[in-house]
């Protein structure tokens, strides 16, 4: 029997990193990998392109992978070089773990108790991977009947600055808990407009605004919706604009009560934020800066909703080994443009 002050950790875990990881398979793992980094079977230089290829022979430093060279260029590979699992100390299996504890949206705290590794090292794990996920929904442009919704997000500015010293906001500090005034947001509030586009035939596209203005809205729209595509919104004055931009554009005006006329609502991307609360409160407080890719990470989800966390796993490592000479920009740098500037591009290179 235990007593009072005895650990209750079950009896079958002898090391506190013991974990599900324990039961993965290097060996499938591996396999898995080179099926989605050459599906033919044809093992590819990630140097020059060579298919003229030596090997494979056993890694002696990764159990289950496999040792290349090229005939053609001389140099030697193995089956992560090219990819973001290149040079990490970690096993391939734990990798895999990692993506398919974030497609089950579980918070970093969660996901490094899970894996043989500490937080900081699951913290960039996690991101890495996430940026694979907003680099899968680059570009995406909705068409045809697209209904558009707002709200305004508590997103403040949180941590201090690189230096350690306080981070200037250029106004008075906000007391704690954020919470909104009357009116609507803007980011110089700490509540940025959330954007809300959904497609009729299921795809979305969720985007961050400081404000709700023309200027702020229009680069929006331009990015994300076709030109000539039928817009549905809500009766707000801020979308009065989007005619002259090329849209067919509609509303029903929800203080007259009126909720649908005819093909005309937005009931589809009122519903969107029902979802995106309890995806958001995960994380327990954004700050405003990360807001961006938070959205386009619950774009991707939401876009991928067909599949389950497995199926996921396998769209996203599949991407990751097969764009890895894709120029990128740093996340922070991507973070760090002005909102009114903010074109999304290729985070961290894979």
């Amino acid at each position: 029997m235990r007593g009072g002050g005895e650990s209750m950790r079950p009896l079958c875990l002898s090391k506190e990193r013991d974990s599900f990881y324990v039961l993965m398979d290097e060996e499938k793992c591996y396999e898995m990998l080179r099926q989605a980094r050459w599906p033919d079977g044809q093992v590819r230089c990630p140097y020059c392109g060579s298919e003229d290829i030596a090997g494979p022979w056993r890694s002696v430093h990764a159990p289950g992978g496999y040792r290349y060279r090229c005939r053609g260029c001389g140099r030697r590979f193995n089956d992560r070089t090219g990819t973001v699992f290149e040079r990490s100390k970690l096993p391939l299996g734990a990798w895999f773990l990692a993506i398919y504890l974030v497609q089950l949206n579980h918070s970093t705290a969660a996901i490094a108790r899970e894996l043989p590794c500490d937080y900081h090292t699951a913290h960039r794990i996690v991101w890495l991977i996430r940026e694979r996920e907003m680099q899968i929904e680059e570009g995406r442009q909705l068409q045809g009947v697209v209904e558009v919704d707002e709200i305004y997000q508590t997103a403040g500015h949180k941590g201090r600055a690189p230096q350690g010293a306080l981070r200037p906001l250029g106004r008075p500090s906000r007391r704690r808990g954020k919470k909104q005034g009357r009116g609507r947001g803007s980011a110089a509030k700490d509540a940025p407009a959330l954007i809300g586009m959904v497609s009729r035939d299921g795809l979305m596209v969720l985007d961050v605004a400081p404000d709700v203005r023309r200027e702020s809205l229009a680069p929006v729209f331009e990015n994300a919706v076709k030109r000539g595509s039928t817009v549905y919104t809500d009766s707000a004055s801020c979308y009065r604009f989007l005619s002259e931009m090329g849209y067919i554009h509609a509303s029903v005006n929800h203080s007259r009560r009126e909720y649908v006329r005819g093909p005309v609502h937005v009931n589809r991307a009122e519903a969107l934020w029902s979802l995106w609360r309890p995806f958001i409160a995960t994380f327990r407080g954004v700050a405003q800066r990360n807001l961006p890719a938070y959205a386009r990470i619950f774009q991707f989800r939401r876009n991928h909703r067909h599949l389950n966390a497995f199926g996921r796993l396998c769209l996203i490592t599949s991407f990751a080994v097969q764009n890895a000479s894709k120029p990128s920009l740093h996340l922070w740098r991507f973070l760090d443009v002005p909102f009114s500037q903010r074109i999304f591009v290729s985070p961290i290179p894979i």
